[in-house]
């Protein structure tokens, strides 16, 4: 199933209003819309991306050009990834969730599930999480640095949450695309 781009603006803006405005970063921010929303909405939002091809000025923006593995993202009452997560390497995914420990986390991404149509390796095991690789290209849509990323398979996903401190992540069900959804983190004791 795929929902229109606009759903998807609609779901993050659900998932957003469940918290009090405050500061929130955008990881990846790409075309900002999401910043957008955000700000729309009463947020302070700090959009990062290495790229600034897409970066739109809008208020209540602050755009940062920087690596999201390299950016500090404490401080910041809510974090948002979405579109970035399967970009990544194990090693940066399990970096980047630590990096995020104790902010309530949306992610939206894609996972090795099966029911991907998109070119993946066979199964593999990475630092203890098993998953697919996917060859990254040079576009817009692609990898920061990286020539291959990791998708996780749902069981390691939630480990690797599990392992960061988040212990209930809710799944925006139906998955929009049958290997990809919207994914709300919370983080608790274990």
């Amino acid at each position: 199933m795929t929902i229109p781009a606009r759903d998807r603006l609609k779901i993050f803006g659900r998932l957003l209003g469940l918290f009090p405005p405050g500061k929130m970063i955008d990881l990846g921010a790409g075309h900002g819309k999401f910043s957008m929303i955000a700000a729309d909405a009463g947020w302070e939002v700090t959009a990062v991306d290495a790229r600034t091809d897409r970066n739109v000025p809008a208020p209540g923006v602050t755009w940062v050009e920087s690596d999201v593995r390299e950016f500090d993202v404490t401080g910041f009452d809510v974090v948002a990834c979405l579109g970035l997560f399967y970009h990544l390497t194990v090693p940066d995914q399990i970096d980047l969730l630590a990096r995020c420990k104790g902010a309530p986390l949306i992610i939206d991404t894609h996972l090795a599930n099966g029911l991907s149509t998109h070119p993946l390796s066979e199964e593999v095991e990475e630092l203890g999480f098993t998953g697919r690789l996917y060859q990254e290209g040079t576009g817009l849509l692609s990898s920061w640095g990286n020539p291959q990323s990791f998708w996780p398979t749902p069981d390691s996903f939630h480990k690797m949450l599990d392992q960061a401190g988040y212990n209930l992540v809710l799944a925006v069900e139906p998955w929009y695309l049958p290997d990809r959804t919207f994914f709300l983190a919370l983080p608790g004791p274990s």
